[in-house]
């Protein structure tokens, strides 16, 4: 008898011990998590500039266009956060705008695209943005992840702005929701005011399209085509023709696009980054670098 009583003290007082263990255990990790502030959430606007690379664009110059987005970021560990984020963009591309000596410049096919992007990403930040020793005043991090993009290219022909998905001009029906791999570079300043930060970042865009400027392949038989609009934006080396009072250059040309290609799209912007709760910065530090 005294054995089992011996044997069930014994093991209550293991069972104890470990009961201690394990709640201190939690309380530890449980006030890191406090201090890091693991699982906290921020919200974030941003404005910037838009960018396309495709048929229609045989430059590196940007022809710039403006875009504009709100989001919310969740902070999963010291480094990382997860993001989510909707963008408005304007993309817009022109023949016209290319070197005159370059083959498209006589096609004269243009567009113009607004559009809207969503995605998430993951982004990875260099330092701890709550570190207790050396707090980053700037912080570099890169961001990767998956994303959509609605699809809407338009010609202004005849005063007006024309969808062209509907119209078919290669005789194909493409997508008006896009897949989309958005990855990229940024910077955020932590010290513009407590619970406020600010990035400037420069991302690109993957499609796996080839139409966000309505050109891919070859021009089709004028016959094929749905409706006299939809002739008239298919083939508009006729009206080049006509406007500059000359022969085009390259009008027996059947290139209207190239097929193994996919287009780009590129969006950096600054964004603001409001943060509830955050505890206010001390404004003597060092940075980590």
């Amino acid at each position: 008898m005294r054995k089992i009583f011996f044997f069930l003290a014994c093991l209550l007082l293991i069972t104890s011990v470990a009961d201690a263990q394990i709640r201190r255990k939690r309380i530890r990790r449980n006030y890191q998590s406090r201090m890091q502030r693991i699982g906290e959430f921020s919200y974030l606007g941003s404005a910037g500039i838009s960018s396309y690379f495709g048929d229609l664009k045989q430059s590196i110059n940007l022809w710039a266009k403006p875009t504009a987005g709100a989001g919310v970021q969740y902070r999963i560990d010291r480094h990382f956060q997860l993001r989510g984020e909707l963008l408005w963009y304007r993309i817009s591309g022109a023949d016209s705008l290319n070197d005159p000596d370059n083959t498209i410049y006589d096609r004269n096919l243009s567009f113009r695209a607004d559009n809207f992007e969503g995605s998430v990403t993951v982004l990875g930040y260099l330092y701890n943005k709550y570190s207790r020793v050396n707090k980053p005043i700037l912080n570099p991090y890169a961001f990767a992840g998956l994303g959509f993009t609605t699809n809407n290219p338009k010609a202004y022909y005849e005063g007006e702005w024309h969808r062209l998905r509907p119209l078919e001009t290669e005789n194909v029906s493409y997508s008006g929701l896009l897949l989309t791999v958005p990855f990229g570079i940024g910077l955020t300043y932590h010290d513009v005011f407590p619970r406020f930060d600010i990035s400037a970042e420069f991302g690109y865009r993957y499609t796996l399209s080839d139409y966000m400027d309505d050109a891919s392949t070859v021009y089709p038989a004028q016959g094929s085509l749905s409706s006299p609009l939809a002739r008239a934006l298919s083939d508009r080396r006729d009206e080049f023709r006509q406007r500059e009072g000359r022969d085009a250059r390259y009008l027996g040309s059947n290139y209207r696009g190239n097929p193994g290609n996919n287009d780009w799209y590129m969006i950096s912007a600054l964004k603001v980054i409001y943060t509830p709760g955050a505890p206010a910065r001390r404004q003597t530090r060092r940075a980590k670098f």
